[in-house]
């Protein structure tokens, strides 16, 4: 199976992640520092991707969106749990003192010969 059909594609998340009510998608980007006012047209929002720039619209798509929201693989690894994968049933097959003591005799006879 190709790798490419086996990892979701950035657009499908983007669009998944995307705010379907018209706010940027800086809001949920790692790479974004927003600044709000007590209105709500005082608002600034940069982007840190490569070089701080100002951001004079509401951005829709991004090539370089990183989604904040997502857990990380180390912070999943971090919290995930430990499952041990020993065997909790004994190993099957025929264990018992009459078998032991058979091999234990045919071996202590060879030697006395």
């Amino acid at each position: 199976m190709p790798l490419e059909k086996t990892h979701m594609e950035n657009d499908k998340l983007i669009a998944i992640t995307r705010p379907c009510d018209g706010d940027t998608l800086c809001r949920t980007c790692y790479w974004a520092h927003a600044q709000k006012g007590f209105r709500e047209s005082e608002e600034v929002i940069f982007c840190a991707f490569g070089e701080l720039r100002k951001l004079p619209f509401k951005v829709r798509d991004c090539t370089d969106y990183f989604n904040r929201t997502l857990p990380t693989r180390q912070q999943m690894e971090r919290i995930a749990l430990i499952i041990p994968n020993e065997p909790r049933r004994k190993p099957a097959g025929f264990a018992g003192l009459g078998c032991e003591e058979s091999s234990e005799e045919e071996s202590t006879g060879t030697d006395a010969e």
